[in-house]
């Protein structure tokens, strides 16, 4: 074959070539946005927006004047009161399953964050989220006569504390941590 006709195959495959891996690229990167999107920050978006609704929701419904301030000054004073008791409700009904439905959202899609850090803001809600689900754990095993274990719920023998080992959520790992 002459090298004239050569030439033009040649370049017009290399086009081809880096046309098709500039496209795939870019293809991956709005894939990876729309999983973002989609499994992370839609759904996290969604549960602060609506623990914020469901607090503001709260808060107008048993603050005394209506307002925060009101209501914390009446959970602090009565804390057995009518607000102290809608507070829990709510804590465990409403706001409670928010937060764990963000933190789960967190933990499960974690390699979806933007940065290659976890964001000391989200580590918090991980710890906040983690400290209550211990905090209703060791609550609970009161109410059914438990013994505890190094601080957690779990009965006398050695299999029994395993069990209660691997049904506690590990602790958020430390912000230095590279995805």
């Amino acid at each position: 074959m002459a090298p004239s006709v050569l030439v033009p195959a040649f370049l017009g495959w290399l086009f081809t070539y880096y046309n098709s891996k500039k496209t795939d690229e870019r293809k991956a990167q709005i894939d990876r946005i729309n999983d973002q999107v989609r499994l992370l920050y839609g759904p996290l978006l969604a549960c602060v927006h609506a623990s914020r609704a469901a607090y503001t929701a709260m808060v107008r419904q048993h603050s005394p004047d209506g307002t925060v301030e009101g209501f914390v000054k009446a959970l602090q004073s009565h804390p057995e009161g009518p607000e102290g008791e809608a507070y829990r409700r709510w804590m465990r009904v409403v706001l409670q399953p928010l937060n764990e439905k963000a933190a789960d959202t967190i933990v499960k899609h974690v390699d979806l964050l933007r940065t290659p850090y976890i964001d000391p803001l989200l580590l918090q809600l991980l710890e906040y989220v983690t400290s209550e689900f211990k905090q209703i754990k060791r609550k609970q095993a009161q109410l059914l006569g438990l013994r505890q274990h190094d601080g957690l719920a779990g009965g006398g023998t050695e299999e029994e504390r395993r069990e209660a080992n691997r049904l506690d959520p590990a602790p958020p790992r430390p912000p230095r941590a590279k995805l």
